[in-house]
């Protein structure tokens, strides 16, 4: 399964993220996008408690990483290569390893997605590649995890639906859309919670192709969880002006919500990253993904 590995993405030029804002349609489309966003392919977890343990470090060398310390042991997953990974439910060859479009010289990800690839070819009738974690997330349990992703030039300048790059905690019964994940939509990218909160949209920023977006999360599996992340760097602050946000929510940086909800709440959880759309609006679209990395720390996930 998988063998943790370091792959190094050359940063582009710092990405100055701008503070929340909504589309004019940012209600509609967020209702749109609750009727639309449902299918969620199953994955095999049979012997994912196992395939957990086994990607878990067994010696303690310590490492750095923004300046801390961290145990190998703390990093319980990473995926930098396709094999690393627990389930590639794509189409054949939609995935492959190609150098970073950015110019480091590193092997990164590319999911190329046609209109055509749906079931039986992938899990549902929404045309998608991703690659996923074993279920090694228990209830309870508090962690963090990283991705990155590229979207590149000639990725499209507006999605007329949705079209998701990472998800997250997410596993049986795959009722529907996990609690949260971050999408394209329009002219943004956006991190969108599901029915339990009335599909709001805690934080939105305009469309950003050509770099690389580093997100990573901190995040408690429960009922009773939370969510933290970090974009580029820099702690994001959810409910920020002109979100959409049907509840009233207060701005926070610290999101206290139900990461186990219907969709995810029977057993041990994985992370997602994808390329995954509303059927219908491109033959075709392409774009990258970095190494994931799933641990009990900051610096374990961002080393």
């Amino acid at each position: 399964m998988a063998r943790p590995t370091r792959l190094l993405l050359a940063l582009c030029a710092s990405l100055a993220i701008c503070a929340s804002l909504a589309l004019a349609t940012g209600t509609a489309s967020a209702a749109a996008h609750g009727k639309g966003h449902r299918a969620h392919g199953v994955a095999r977890l049979a012997n994912a408690r196992a395939l957990g343990g086994h990607h878990r470090a067994a010696h303690r060398q310590n490492r750095m990483s923004a300046g801390k310390a961290y145990s190998s042991a703390d990093v319980l997953f990473r995926g930098a290569r396709i094999g690393d990974f627990h389930e590639n439910q794509s189409a054949p060859g939609a995935v492959t390893e190609v150098p970073d479009p950015a110019g480091s010289g590193a092997q990164v990800l590319k999911m190329t997605v046609k209109n055509s690839d749906v079931y039986p070819v992938t899990p549902t009738s929404d045309p998608r590649a991703q690659l996923t974690s074993p279920a090694i997330i228990d209830p309870g349990e508090e962690f963090w995890w990283s991705g990155a992703f590229f979207l590149p030039a000639d990725f499209p300048s507006s999605v007329p639906g949705w079209l998701t790059v990472m998800e997250g905690a997410y596993g049986r019964p795959f009722d529907g859309t996990p609690p949260w994940h971050i999408e394209v939509n329009g002219s943004s990218l956006r991190w969108q919670r599901n029915d339990t909160y009335d599909w709001d949209v805690p934080w939105e920023v305009p469309l950003i192709r050509n770099s690389w977006v580093h997100v990573s999360v901190h995040e408690r599996f429960g009922e009773d969880g939370f969510v933290e992340m970090f974009v580029n760097g820099q702690r994001v602050t959810f409910f920020g002006p002109g979100s959409h946000n049907p509840n009233h929510e207060p701005p926070t940086s610290r999101l206290e919500m139900a990461t186990r909800d219907h969709s995810n709440d029977e057993g041990a959880n994985f992370t997602v990253i994808q390329s995954y759309r509303e059927a219908g609006m491109f033959n075709s679209v392409s774009l990258f993904q970095g190494p994931m990395t799933i641990g009990k720390t900051q610096a374990s996930v961002e080393g």
